[in-house]
């Protein structure tokens, strides 16, 4: 099985920016890229933050660009989402018996577990947990295929990852989310978003992968407080191939428009500057 992962899509009403970006062009050319490489997809996954301000009219724009993909999406909330005014464009979109946008998708290779960790009772976007979603969770986990892996998907990452600030507002609960892993089933491998940086790791054994934002990113910055260091590094989206008792997961800079070349053409290896790599590419 072959997904691709995205995240932190941050989009606005259309015809709008965001810092100097156009989040919706920039999913365009995404989902250009998608259709044209990886025909062989089961489905496209964004974890959260899919609007900035939650607004209808910004989901109205991403449902637009979404249409024109190929594959089916699984769509999640993170703490910049609104669920209602989600709910007003993607009325299909997963909901549990609590209203919370998760679920549980079980495939051939693998079972695919979504949380949604929003918190919209709260103002500073850290992520949480209710006995509600605890309970979702134990459920998902313990009725999970014992024969097949099963890859875990949420907003907030649950530890720290030494950006400062990012810290600060990561899921609020972590350890009661642990507590349920713990007593059930760990799962195969987690992936989340939030932080806006290409993370890869292990939390208590489980291997991790974050994806980098569509939109503006976050400083590789470990000293800076009281605010979150933005940049516009170029995103990503990534493919994941379960199989084979394997994860294999790739990362695709879509916006990379510089040479292509042959590392073992002898004269690519002499150039000496871009310009004399793209008189010989000529």
């Amino acid at each position: 099985m072959k997904f691709v992962i995205l995240t932190d899509t941050h989009f606005v009403p259309r015809g709008r920016k965001l810092y100097g970006l156009d989040p919706a062009e920039r999913l365009a050319v995404a989902v250009e890229k998608i259709n044209a490489t990886h025909k062989d997809i089961s489905f496209v996954i964004v974890s959260g933050d899919l609007a900035h301000w939650g607004e209808r009219a910004a989901y109205a724009s991403l449902a637009g660009v979404l249409a024109g993909l190929d594959a089916p999406t699984i769509l999640m909330m993170g703490n910049h989402d609104k669920r209602d005014a989600f709910r007003s464009e993607f009325a299909g979109a997963d909901r549990d018996a609590d209203g919370f946008v998760q679920g549980v998708h079980v495939f051939d290779a693998a079972t695919v577990v979504t949380l949604d960790t929003l918190n919209e009772e709260t103002p500073d976007h850290a992520g949480v947990l209710c006995e509600a979603r605890l309970h979702f969770l134990e459920q998902a986990l313990g009725s999970a295929p014992a024969d097949r892996p099963l890859l875990l998907f949420q907003h907030h990452p649950p530890f720290d990852s030494g950006l400062r600030y990012m810290d600060t507002i990561k899921l609020a609960n972590g350890e009661a989310e642990w507590d349920i892993i713990a007593r059930t089933r760990k799962p195969d491998y987690m992936f989340m978003g939030h932080l806006h940086r290409p993370i890869a790791g292990t939390w208590r054994g489980i291997p991790f992968h974050i994806q980098r934002a569509l939109t503006h990113q976050v400083a590789f910055d470990f000293e800076t407080e009281g605010h979150i260091p933005g940049t516009h590094e170029a995103p990503d989206y990534s493919l994941a191939t379960v199989g084979d008792g394997n994860i294999v997961i790739h990362q695709c800079s879509f916006l990379y428009d510089g040479p292509a070349f042959s590392l073992h053409d002898p004269e690519a290896q002499s150039a000496q500057s871009i310009g004399d790599l793209v008189k010989v590419m000529g």
